[in-house]
């Protein structure tokens, strides 16, 4: 028996070098995995592409926050010693602290950008992930790579070939943009020379809806993706606006007024079956989907302020969720499920971003002391990161940021300002 738990004692770390890395962001004890990148190969005519892809490749990482992305400078090892385990000197890198080990070589093949990714656990000593990808551009090779490495360590699906939806308020314009997820790549979809707000997207990416003035009243209208073609789906009332597709895609629900109240409607997905949701007299607008599509959370007046206020997706049980502040709007409930994003005013007549729990209440604090204007929270599709717009610069632009708010990147620079975000669903 001695011998036995002798031996199973000497196995036990051989098991554990084994065993998969992972990280868990949602426990009390994460912290960043330190990751060393060693600056990618490069074949003849793709220096540029490398750099490219590289620094494409680390601010994809950073922007998750959690990952600590080592500074090149400290790395002992030498750059050139290779891409196959056996040649890599792995107690190096472990001495400046790496977890990860990230290489990477690039090279052009005719009108294309392709590149081979090398991840290495450093402490086992070997290779656990290894992906060749050839793509049209380097921004979008770089964002293969680091959702790869993203679903390696967190076994859940990358974010970075997602899209974002805005708008671009010009002279007498309004663009509809899609840019990738850190702000860059920056499309227009449709120029409107009507007003266009409030964009959101269909479940499966290839339509984005928007409220536009073009027939010279709020309707809502689809515009396809990529080609930008418009199709007036909904027209009631004296407006409809702010239409949001459940999470199945079969259902559009939205805000109409008729004869001049305000209130939550529903239709099929081709503007067909609308049907009242709410009738308070008071005003109800800005619907948004729980995951499930079991609920609807929306903004209502009725107790005297605008409130966020939960209620099932066929109307029924409509109650009251936030009791603090006078004045919250434009909900967006996570992913995940857990969390309901809102803009509110506080007393000083700022505009933050705050996260309550759909089931408890419960109120956390996302932006503060950040510009005067911080709203239209929308969440990434794996409900980790936030996209909002703020003024915190001066002019409107794009941050993202967690959910607890201690990381926070503006991710745009737009010479007009950029409104309206709606981050869009996975990548196929």
């Amino acid at each position: 028996m001695r011998k036995l738990l002798v031996a199973v004692a000497l196995l036990a770390p051989a098991l554990a070098l084994a065993q998969r890395q992972y990280i868990d962001v949602g426990s009390p004890d994460f912290r960043p995995l330190a990751l060393a990148v060693v600056p990618f190969q490069s074949g003849p005519g793709a220096q540029a592409d490398a750099v490219d892809v590289q620094q494409t490749f680390r601010d994809d990482l950073a922007l998750t926050g959690i990952f600590d992305l080592l500074d090149p400078r400290s790395f002992l090892a030498d750059a050139s010693e290779g891409t196959q385990a056996s040649a890599i000197k792995f107690t190096r890198w472990a001495d400046v602290g790496a977890e990860g080990l990230v290489k990477a070589a690039i090279k052009r093949e005719g009108v294309l950008v392709a590149g081979e990714l090398h991840l290495y656990y450093v402490r086992a000593g070997r290779e656990v992930l290894y992906r060749v990808y050839r793509e049209r551009n380097a921004r979008t090779l770089a964002h293969r790579f680091a959702d790869d490495v993203l679903q390696y360590y967190t076994r859940e699906q990358g974010i970075f070939r997602t899209r974002i939806a805005a708008i671009r308020r010009g002279k007498g314009t309004w663009d509809v943009l899609l840019l990738d997820a850190d702000g860059k790549g920056a499309e227009t979809l449709r120029r409107e020379t009507s007003i266009a707000m409030l964009p959101s997207w269909r479940p499966d990416g290839g339509e984005v809806l928007i409220t536009s003035y073009r027939s010279g009243k709020p309707e809502i209208w689809g515009l396809k993706v990529p080609e930008g073609t418009p199709r007036r789906v909904i027209s009631l009332g004296e407006l409809a606006s702010g239409g949001v597709y459940s999470p199945d895609g079969r259902s559009i629900a939205f805000t109409a007024s008729v004869d001049g109240n305000s209130d939550l409607y529903v239709a099929r997905a081709d503007g067909s079956g609308i049907r009242r949701l709410t009738t308070d007299p008071a005003t109800d607008t800005s619907p948004t989907w729980s995951p499930d599509g079991r609920r609807i959370a929306f903004v209502s007046a009725r107790s005297g302020n605008p409130h966020i206020y939960v209620m099932n997706a066929d109307g029924s049980d409509q109650r009251r969720l936030t009791f603090k502040g006078n004045y919250n709007q434009t909900p967006r409930w996570s992913p995940r499920g857990d969390q309901i994003a809102f803009t509110a005013r506080d007393e000083r007549r700022v505009f933050d971003v705050f996260l309550v729990s759909p089931e408890t209440g419960k109120i956390s604090r996302v932006t503060q002391d950040q510009g005067r204007t911080n709203e239209e929270p929308s969440w990434a599709p794996n409900g980790r990161l936030l996209v909002l717009v703020s003024d915190r610069g001066g002019r409107q632009q794009l941050v993202v940021a967690n959910p607890a708010g201690d990381r926070q990147r503006v991710i745009t620079s737009d010479a007009a300002g950029i409104a309206a975000a709606t981050w869009g669903p996975f990548a196929p």
